[in-house]
């Protein structure tokens, strides 16, 4: 079991990144996407302090310098783009989100030969088109006449693209600080960041209810879709290596979808068939030759 544990362990973080979906989209009606992102990364970060203070002080120095960069990923990622994908999963299904969110490494592809000029073979040009294609009649579905699109599914999408563009950002992210100094950064900008918006509450958001299934679904995405599935990651990519751990990430659709059928009832529609498709083609083309890229939820 030791030499397979690695192997099992690596199931779990696409597994509770799937779960995020499902609870985001189960308590749309009753937490605010502000309020959910906010206490999840605030109770993740009490958590988090104690174990990385030490870390913190002994990099405190690296921080301040690099505070620029460090700031611009954390906008990237802690800081929106739960918000993004809460506002979505009030208006769209789990199941339509996941979908879309699995075309991440596409788009990492595209808007790294937009922003970074990283080369482009006829490949990765084909699987881009193939997989904006799947989301396009993904987001489309039945309106493709009217052009009357899901606002849910953009909101998504726009998650999506953020999370790309952090994926990318990543290669300049101080090679002096730790892996632990990093998300304890991150994470304390978003808490900051999501407080703020909170304060403003531009979507007039209601209060936290103090309900005990509120408090489980806070304490699911807190514990398992942001601490679990980061130590599970980093403990399966120090084992196997990103290239075997990246394969995993795929399984997170399927895991969606699954607990999206057993939780909310959502069915699989023709159009997530096909969309799902075509995104899949689109990854095979454009990922034939993977480069490894940070994937968190």
């Amino acid at each position: 079991m030791p030499r397979a544990l690695p192997y099992v362990i690596l199931l779990l973080p696409p597994l509770f990144w799937a779960g995020n979906f499902v609870v985001g989209r189960a308590f749309s009606a009753d937490l605010g996407a502000i309020t959910l992102s906010f206490y999840r990364w605030a109770l993740a970060l009490c958590l988090l302090l104690p174990i990385a203070l030490p870390r913190i002080r002994h990099e405190w120095a690296v921080m301040r310098k690099h505070w620029a960069i460090l700031s611009l990923l954390a906008l990237l990622s802690v800081a929106s783009f739960n918000v993004l994908l809460y506002i979505g999963l009030k208006d769209t299904a789990a199941t339509n989100a996941l979908l879309i969110n699995s075309s991440i490494p596409v788009w990492i592809v595209g808007l790294g030969v937009l922003f970074y000029a990283d080369p482009l073979s006829w490949r990765r040009a084909l699987g881009i088109l193939i997989s904006s294609v799947g989301v396009l009649y993904l987001v489309l579905g039945d309106s493709a006449v009217t052009l009357a699109v899901n606002p849910g599914d953009l909101w998504v999408l726009a998650s999506s693209l953020g999370w790309a563009l952090y994926s990318l950002t990543l290669r300049k992210k101080p090679a002096d600080l730790s892996g632990l100094g990093f998300l304890t950064y991150i994470v304390c900008f978003g808490v900051v960041f999501n407080g703020l918006l909170l304060l403003w509450n531009p979507f007039a958001e209601a209060p936290l209810p103090w309900t005990v299934n509120t408090f489980l679904a806070v304490g699911y995405v807190a514990l398992f879709a942001s601490l679990g599935a980061y130590v599970c990651w980093n403990y399966g990519v120090a084992q196997l290596g990103a290239q075997v751990a990246g394969q995993y990430i795929h399984l997170m659709p399927l895991f969606g979808v699954t607990l999206a059928w057993l939780f909310l009832d959502e069915q699989l529609q023709t159009s997530h068939w096909i969309a799902g498709g075509l995104i899949a083609l689109g990854l095979f083309f454009a990922l034939r030759h993977p480069a490894s890229h940070a994937m968190a939820r």
